[in-house]
């Protein structure tokens, strides 16, 4: 009698105990999860600090599950071979979503760009929703919801447009042959710098580009805010535009001559678009 009252007693007191170890276990793999993310975040940024804490807390609950079993006698040799081999298994048949992982600590850790801001991933252009350790997310300029793997982004070329405030404006405007460079020039310098987006520091600068065709072409470099880049390419064209019939400067369009012999010629103009 009293035996069995004593391995009834042991029983409940490693189930207390089993259980004890399971709660506490639990809150203290929260507790050091979110402090070590607070810090990573304090000194790393916001998404490594998340990673961090998502993991860290993940690795302390296997412990904590691997100790509650222990206190049952159950042999965990066989269970951990198991879980070996099962690993093994498992990272063949998930090699992709392995790379993508790897891939989105490189990202993390290099910080090419982060939430929030607007990149280029080899041409595909939109805002950055969302870094996680499988995918990259990006709403498009078009407002698609696009996920890329982050072994593809890792292998991409990736253009931040968010990452410095000012940005260079080009523009490409030709003029007539017949027209005198010197007063375009002038007439495009006040228009570029009379407009209130552009800066004067860095002091923006027109080339003459090349011979065209059909126009002399002259490129037009001026530094913006990023936030007034489209606003203002619009703003110059229209003033570019209104300036040179102002000054009855012509912006010519495409036409051939052609000759058929006995001095006789004929003007095709090339099709408007």
């Amino acid at each position: 009698m009293i035996d069995t009252l004593y391995d009834v007693y042991s029983q409940y007191t490693t189930i207390i105990k089993a259980i004890l170890i399971l709660v506490i276990g639990l809150i203290i793999s929260k507790i050091i999860s979110n402090v070590s993310g607070k810090l990573v975040t304090s000194k790393l940024g916001g998404h490594i600090g998340s990673v961090t804490k998502n993991i860290l807390f993940y690795v302390l609950v296997v412990v904590t599950i691997i100790v509650f079993l222990g206190t049952f006698d159950i042999n965990l040799t066989g269970i951990l071979a198991a879980a070996g081999i099962l690993g093994i298994v498992i990272g063949f048949a998930a090699q992709t979503s392995v790379s993508n992982i790897i891939s989105g600590f490189f990202l993390i850790a290099d910080k090419p760009f982060e939430i929030g801001e607007v990149i280029e991933i080899d041409g595909q252009g939109g805002h950055v929703l969302d870094i996680s350790l499988l995918s990259t997310t990006i709403r498009t300029f078009d407002n698609r919801y696009m996920r890329i793997p982050n072994s593809t982004v890792a292998n991409a070329r990736i253009v931040n447009l968010s990452r410095y405030e000012i940005r260079r404006l080009d523009i490409t405007v030709g003029i007539a042959y017949k027209e005198n460079i010197q007063k375009a020039l002038e007439v495009l310098d006040s228009v570029v710098k009379n407009h209130e987006n552009v800066l004067l520091e860095p002091e923006p600068f027109i080339l003459i580009t090349r011979f065209g065709e059909y126009s002399i072409d002259f490129e037009i470099r001026a530094w913006i805010p990023r936030s007034e880049l489209f606003t203002t390419r619009t703003e110059l064209i229209k003033g570019i535009k209104n300036a040179f019939d102002e000054a009855g400067i012509e912006i010519p369009f495409p036409h051939r001559t052609v000759y058929f012999g006995d001095n006789k010629t004929a003007e095709i103009d090339s099709p408007k678009r």
